[in-house]
């Protein structure tokens, strides 16, 4: 049997999952070498990490799901052919 288009949407998924990890720590990394003032003031460089932050969070969830669902696929396949 072939299940070839599943390995595509695994690596995907894991590549994706890769991609937004990266995004995250970039993003958070912006974020905690920023300097603040007292009294703090609006910040639109933090602003941009924080939301590039969450952005990266949201691709790892996605991408999860990506694998996820393949790997589903794949145990329906199996479970079809046993």
């Amino acid at each position: 049997m072939q299940v070839g288009g599943l390995g595509g949407a695994f690596s995907a998924g894991l590549s994706g999952i890769q991609k937004g990890q990266e995004q995250v720590t970039q993003a958070a990394q912006e974020v905690a070498s920023s300097n603040t003032q007292r009294p703090v003031q609006p910040n639109q460089d933090v602003a941009k990490s924080l939301t590039d932050e969450k952005q990266g969070q949201r691709q790892v969830e996605a991408s999860a799901k990506v694998v996820d669902t393949a790997n589903q696929t794949l145990g329906s396949l199996v479970d079809i052919s046993v």
